[in-house]
This record gives structure tokens, C-alpha cells and sequence, in this order.
């Protein structure tokens, strides 16, 4: 592989990172003669399916194209082998059988490259800049909204694969449409800063606007754990701890179904 062309590789790879998409690394790191691949090429697949690089002719691409879709399903990495008898007794491989005229033996790494997730936050409050700088630091890509449709010129930067996560700290100003703004979004956790005698009212009048009961489970008011918080740094680090524990939660849900589903290290996954 030319220098050139793992430059371009690794160029989009930047490219896709800083657009907050998701994508997968494939490398080769072993093949047998007379395969085609060579150790050390590259290729990056992203969750459509698209395909830039080179790791091996048509009996190659089509599988690692596949098993990266799968990796960045359940961002677990994996390695896989194509060979003439697709039988191994390595648990830790999948194996497929070489469908390619050129025979050999080929072994690809995929790395799945998930976007950092991205945590939105309505309203310019104390709390709510205080969350901006403990967010960052435990590794968040945030975003200050002041304004109800503030979202709205983020949706280039917030990218496609983006996991969302939100605050709603407007004091009342504009919370219903902010909550309506991070629901349609599709955050994972909207937590409400607010009394739970709003937040009540909050979830009523949403209801009433026949939003269906499981679209709010999101949702969460007041928002954050009950520590005794009173300060504006207090709240904050109270709320982040919420939602570092619902994600927490939301992942193990998903392992669940995963290990349910039989796991990813099969060729039938």
C-alpha cells in the first residue's frame, strides 16, 4: 500500500471523527499466499455500508464490509478469518470461508470508532455552564443552546451516529419546547432542572400533546441524583452522575440483548 493512499485513509478517518459519524477500521494482520491482500492495508466502512480502502479482492470486501457493520452495532472489535475451510478451533476469530478464486488465507482486525457522545444543553444557566466544563472533561462533545431553536443549526455538527444526551435548563422559559427539542432528537436522557411539582406538570402536559408514555422515558425531573446539592457545581455534578448512570444502565440493557441474540462471534451473528 502506497504512502499516499494510508494517508488518504487515515485523512477520512479525521474527517469522520470530527463530523461525529461512527466508522470501522479494517486492517489486515496476517494472510497466507497466494491472497492478494497485504499486511498492514487498511480500509474504513461506515455504518451505510460505504467502503474506502483495500483489504483483498471481492471474496474479502463483502464480509469485512458485514462484520464492521455488526462491530459498529455492538462496538466490540473483532478478528476475522477468511480461509478454504471456514472451521476453527480459536474462540476468539470468525471464520468464513474464502469465496475468492485466489485462494489463501486472510485475517482482518476491525475497530470499531464510535463518535464521542454528544450532550445538549438548553438554556444559559450556572448549572448549566458548570455541566458544559465537568461534561467536556469526562469526555462529552457539548453544546450550549440558548435559544429554542438553537438545535436547529447544529445538525451538521451534531452528525448522524451522534449518541445524545440532554439537559433542559431553562428555568421555565421555554422547557416544553426544549424538552420537545431533545426528545425528537432522540436523546437517551433529557433530565428536567426543575421542582417535581413541574416536572409533573411537564409530563401531563406532554401526555396531552399525545406524546405516547414510553416516548418519555427519557425524561427524567428534577434531574439528578439526590445528594443534598445546593450550589450551582453541586447540581451539576449531581446530574452528570444521573446521566453517567443511565448510560451505564442503557448499555447493560444492550448487552442483554446482544448475549440474548447469540453475540457477534459467529459467522451467523
Amino acid at each position: 500500500m502506497s504512502a499516499l493512499f494510508d494517508r488518504s485513509v487515515y485523512q477520512r478517518a479525521a474527517e469522520l471523527s470530527e463530523q461525529g459519524r461512527a466508522y470501522a477500521i479494517a486492517t489486515v494482520v496476517a494472510r497466507q499466499a497466494p491472497c492478494a491482500a497485504r499486511v498492514g492495508q487498511k480500509a474504513i466502512v461506515t455504518n451505510d455500508g460505504s467502503f474506502e480502502g483495500w483489504v483483498g479482492g471481492p471474496g474479502i470486501e463483502p464480509v469485512v464490509r458485514m462484520e464492521a457493520r455488526e462491530a459498529l452495532k455492538d462496538g466490540r472489535p473483532r478478528l476475522i478469518v477468511l480461509a478454504p475451510r471456514a472451521d476453527s478451533d480459536r474462540p476468539d476469530v470468525i471464520v468464513y470461508p474464502m469465496t475468492s478464486q485466489c485462494g489463501g488465507n486472510v485475517e482482518v482486525y476491525l475497530e470499531p470508532q464510535l463518535p464521542a457522545s454528544l450532550l445538549l444543553l438548553y438554556g444559559d444557566s450556572p448549572v448549566s455552564r458548570a455541566l458544559a466544563e465537568m461534561g467536556e472533561q469526562a469526555g462529552y462533545r457539548v453544546r450550549l443552546l440558548d435559544e429554542p431553536d438553537s438545535r436547529e443549526r447544529l445538525e451538521a455538527d451534531i452528525g448522524d451516529d451522534a449518541t445524545l444526551y440532554a439537559v433542559v435548563a431553562t428555568l421555565g422559559e421555554w422547557d416544553m419546547e426544549a424538552v420537545e427539542d431533545a426528545l425528537r432528537a432522540g436523546a437517551l436522557y433529557v433530565g428536567l432542572l426543575a421542582s417535581r411539582r413541574r416536572s409533573s406538570e411537564l409530563r401531563s402536559l406532554l401526555l396531552a400533546r399525545e406524546w405516547a408514555e414510553d416516548e418519555l422515558t427519557p425524561l427524567v425531573g428534577p434531574a439528578g441524583l439526590d445528594i443534598g446539592a445546593r450550589e450551582p457545581a453541586e447540581i451539576a455534578i449531581s446530574i452528570l452522575a444521573e446521566l453517567i448512570q443511565r448510560r451505564g444502565d442503557i448499555n447493560r440493557a444492550r448487552a442483554r440483548r446482544i448475549s440474548a441474540a447469540g453475540g457477534s462471534l459467529t459467522a451467523e451473528s
